[in-house]
């Protein structure tokens, strides 16, 4: 599969574009798709693509590359589906309900042995956003003083790779199962809680707290720099439709560099999806998530969607040492394109 990665001069010319040409819009306006030339949906191969979580920034590429046309343009009739607890992505994906779904490294080396084989199309975030978040107390200032505390975890797959960082490190701490509130948190229910920074932390601060009155640990600081999102299908379909998955890929990175390129126009789209969903919209969170989302997916600028062998070498060998796998997965059967090495 070649051309995962789109040309550096591409990135850059879409990038500059952005610059002193997009004005401020502070009323999300309707969605409105490129106009592409007819093509009817009979003529386009349709996929299913299952997002991680309910609509949000976090996915602007997709839902560019929907409104651009870039799908269209390749020949796709794509289906943006929501996820979330509902919908999980990795079920959904080996049960036959979605054709690509966004998942995370670590769920996806974790089952690849034990359910349907997994194919990483696209690594999407190249940089892990797990903190644990909590009040400052002069019995919370370390990483230490984690032991003895109360930590809301997400319940199942979500809060897996939180409850593998305590484990790992030893940590004696109470584990409350949380789903997605941050009112135990504010309420002093628990002393810390999982979030991500481009979501629950900025939620937090949204509610008057001041970011030098809370303590921030961030796992990747702490030797769990295991990148997330990504783009996978399961090796039976890939190997059915290998330049169709080669496609998809192309034209999601497409939407993301987009995205990022105009930001205003990705927030009108994204405040779209919410407000279609009846999901809570505000333009200042997924602006925020939308900022966060940026430095993920450009951290290695001329490596967007690329498998780093080390960030896979990481996670796999994290599993590996705590018994959460028992054989070694194979990088080219887990992520069977042309690679472009990084320069």
């Amino acid at each position: 599969m070649a051309g995962l990665c789109l040309p550096l001069a591409m990135l850059l010319l879409l990038l500059a574009s952005a610059c002193g040409q997009e004005a401020p819009q502070p009323q999300p306006q309707p969605r409105v798709q490129a106009e592409i030339p007819s093509q009817g949906n009979e003529d386009l191969f349709p996929i299913r693509y299952r997002l991680k979580w309910l609509h949000q920034a976090q996915f602007a590429g997709s839902y560019m590359a929907l409104e651009k046309g870039f799908y269209q343009k390749r020949g796709l009739d794509v289906q943006i589906l929501s996820g979330g607890s509902d919908f999980p992505p990795y079920r959904s994906l080996v049960n036959g309900h979605s054709d690509i779904s966004n998942l995370n490294l670590m769920t996806a080396v974790k089952y690849y042995h034990t359910g349907p084989e997994i194919v990483n199309l696209a690594q999407i975030s190249q940089k892990n956003s797990t903190i644990l978040v909590g009040k400052k107390t002069p019995r919370l200032l370390s990483i230490e003083d984690l032991n003895g505390k109360k930590i809301g975890i997400w319940r199942d797959e979500p809060g897996e790779y939180v409850r593998l960082f305590l484990e790992y490190n030893q940590y004696d701490a109470q584990i409350v199962p949380v789903d997605w509130s941050v009112n135990l948190l504010l309420n002093n229910a628990i002393d810390l809680m999982n979030a991500m920074d481009y979501n629950e932390l900025h939620r937090i601060l949204m509610t008057g707290w001041d970011e030098k009155d809370l303590i921030q640990f961030d796992l990747s600081d702490h030797g769990f720099d295991i990148v997330d999102d990504g783009l996978y299908t399961t090796k039976e379909f890939y190997g059915q439709h290998p330049e169709e998955c080669a496609r998809f890929t192309e034209a999601t990175l497409e939407g993301w560099i987009y995205a990022l390129a105009h930001p205003e126009e990705t927030l009108d789209v994204v405040l779209g999806y919410l407000r279609e969903a009846h999901l809570p919209a505000n333009r200042a969170h997924q602006a925020w998530m939308l900022g966060h989302m940026r430095d993920r997916v450009l951290r290695y600028p001329d490596a967007i969607g690329y498998l780093h062998p080390d960030d896979f070498d990481k996670v796999q060998a994290i599993l590996l040492e705590h018994g959460w796998i028992s054989q070694p997965v194979d990088y080219k059967s887990f992520y069977p394109h042309e690679i472009r090495k990084k320069n």
